[in-house]
């Protein structure tokens, strides 16, 4: 398979993903707002108050995790997979000794035809370092030497 098939299937992954998260995180902060609608008619108190500071802070922190998944899709949407370049870069699939890497967002391990992925972030500590590497450069990481193989 191409590696640009093989970079689609990795974006789509993430893209599903993010998704799924951004999804949990809007159902969170409905079901927030309508406790609060349903606890205003409650009766008031130490208790009312509690519970009502309690959800606004719930709701607050949900708002946060919101903005965080909206960069992280603002991130995946300016790959460019088609770019080719002779250094690593956002979007880049690095081929090296110990792994394969997709630079995008920090994710995890994906999984394709039995062949694992990780895509990473450019801010995580692999990413610093294998951005703007190119093929044959070497890195340690975690006592560990990488050759970077190929980079498309």
């Amino acid at each position: 398979m191409s590696s640009k098939k093989i970079k689609e299937h990795l974006l789509l992954s993430c893209e599903q993903q993010i998704m799924q998260k951004y999804s949990i995180v809007q159902d969170k902060i409905k079901s927030i707002v309508a406790s609060l609608d349903d606890d205003t008619k409650s009766s008031a108190g130490d208790k009312h108050q509690t519970t009502r500071a309690m959800l606004q802070l719930d709701r607050e922190q949900a708002g946060e995790r919101l903005v965080e998944i909206e960069k992280t899709l603002e991130t995946l949407h300016k790959i460019n997979l088609t770019k080719t370049a002779t250094h690593a870069h956002l979007g880049s699939l690095v081929t090296t000794n110990n792994g394969l890497f997709f630079l995008s967002i920090s994710l995890g391990v994906v999984t394709h035809q039995k062949t694992l992925y990780y895509c990473i972030g450019l801010q995580t500590p692999i990413g610093k370092l294998l951005f703007g590497k190119k093929e044959g450069d070497t890195f340690c990481f975690r006592k560990t030497t990488y050759t970077i193989k190929t980079i498309e």
